[in-house]
């Protein structure tokens, strides 16, 4: 058995009552017994996973785990998952940093303070996942990021900072970097710079609160951005300093809040938008009003290869009215094939997009429209794209029922 997966969760015994069984959650100590049982008699398997995940409310003690640790790196483990509460620091261990088989490290520690090494190790870690971890400038991850030679993959998810001044992530090994952080994070990030030099990252996922500011360089390889922001304010020159360091992309998504405030910056002439020559896919979510229009040809004539544009409608709530547009854009009428819209309503502005869109792109092959169940304006809305003679050979309309969603996956699935 080389995946060990002790989830307290999922950890159920059963007693008979009355000819019916009665399952419940056992106490801690079984658990425990049952981990040291499986660890014990078990010791010459080499273990492909090892996955520990107890409640928050409860607490074990730190040699309990350090213990448990140490028996899966001495089996030659290649991927470990730590779920679980202290009422101490945890300092990773010795044993973890020189555990020359161990490639995946995924942790999430609760209102637990990390303390990363400093000292050289983790030779052949390639992925590192942080969750709900709290950072500090006494133990910062920036030196551990840099001295890990072969981490492909880093992932902080909800990981706080408290009072970090600087979050460095500079590594010639990563391709692929994740921030996801949620509002009530915001003072945290306000208080910290950012900085991200990878000449060798393909993947750029930034989904947080804004920083104090923000360096990018020597992101010479990368393909694909995100920025994704949880407040209007300030975001100006926040996403200027992003996207006009990662001109290069082929892939760039942006939230409603990137769009507005990359216009308002362009738009007021403070800044200039830098062209995206090897943009091939655009994706936005944004709210359809004027000003979106706006933004929206302004990100197109500025992306004069682009072939994919894939838009997530947000409701509609009172925004600017959209006015009729008969504008020139260069990738509409010579590189444009494929237009996705998603949770569309119907409402009078799509519409008048959709019109755009069917005007003004001859190349057009194909426009996928995903509608909401609203069978009110279905009907009108389907009158006036059916009046397009192009619409027949070119728009794929996909209807989507109410279906209930599915329950979300494990933190460490993800």
């Amino acid at each position: 058995m080389p995946y060990l997966h002790f989830d307290i969760d999922q950890f159920w015994l059963q007693q008979p009552n009355s000819g019916r069984r009665i399952f419940y959650t056992p106490p801690k100590e079984n658990f425990k017994d049952f981990i040291n049982w499986v660890l014990i008699s078990q010791r010459e398997t080499k273990l492909a996973k090892f996955l520990l995940c107890v409640a928050p409310d409860d607490y074990f003690d730190k040699m309990e785990v350090l213990r448990w640790i140490h028996a899966a790196t001495r089996r030659n483990v290649q991927e470990i998952v730590l779920e679980f509460t202290l009422c101490e620091p945890l300092e990773l261990p010795i044993c973890l940093a020189t555990c020359e088989s161990l490639q995946v490290l995924k942790l999430n520690l609760p209102d637990n303070i990390l303390k990363l090494p400093n000292h050289f190790g983790f030779r052949q870690l390639k992925l590192l996942h942080l969750e709900d971890v709290q950072l500090s400038d006494k133990h910062s991850p920036n030196c551990f990021i840099s001295k890990c030679h072969q981490l492909k993959s880093l992932i902080l998810h909800e990981c706080g900072l408290g009072a970090m001044t600087l979050l460095s992530i500079d590594s010639i090994s990563l391709s692929s970097v994740t921030i996801i952080a949620d509002y009530y994070q915001l003072d945290e990030y306000g208080k910290c710079k950012l900085k991200i030099s990878c000449p060798n990252l393909k993947f750029l996922n930034y989904e947080a609160p804004i920083p104090k500011d923000i360096i990018i360089e020597n992101l010479l390889s990368i393909e694909d951005v995100s920025i994704v922001v949880t407040i209007i304010q300030d975001t100006e020159i926040f996403v200027h300093k992003m996207i006009k360091e990662v001109s290069s992309t082929s892939a760039l998504t942006l939230c409603n809040y990137s769009i507005l405030g990359m216009y308002k910056a362009t738009s007021k002439g403070s800044l200039s938008l830098v062209s995206f020559y090897k943009l091939k896919t655009l994706k936005l979510y944004a709210r359809v009003d004027g000003d979106f229009m706006q933004a929206m040809i302004l990100l197109l004539k500025y992306s004069p290869n682009l072939e994919v544009l894939q838009l997530w409608c947000l409701q509609y709530n009172g925004g600017n009215r959209m006015h009729d547009l008969d504008e020139s854009v260069g990738c509409l009428e010579s590189h444009l094939k494929s237009i996705h819209l998603t949770n569309f309503n119907g409402e009078e502005n799509e519409i008048k997009l959709l019109k755009f869109f069917l005007k003004n792109a001859p190349v057009l092959e194909k426009l996928t429209i995903f509608w909401v169940e609203y069978p009110d304006k279905l009907e009108e809305a389907l009158e006036e794209v059916l009046k397009f003679p192009r619409t027949s050979s070119q728009v794929v309309l996909t209807f989507l029922d109410a279906k209930p969603k599915p329950r979300s996956r494990k933190w460490y699935d993800r």
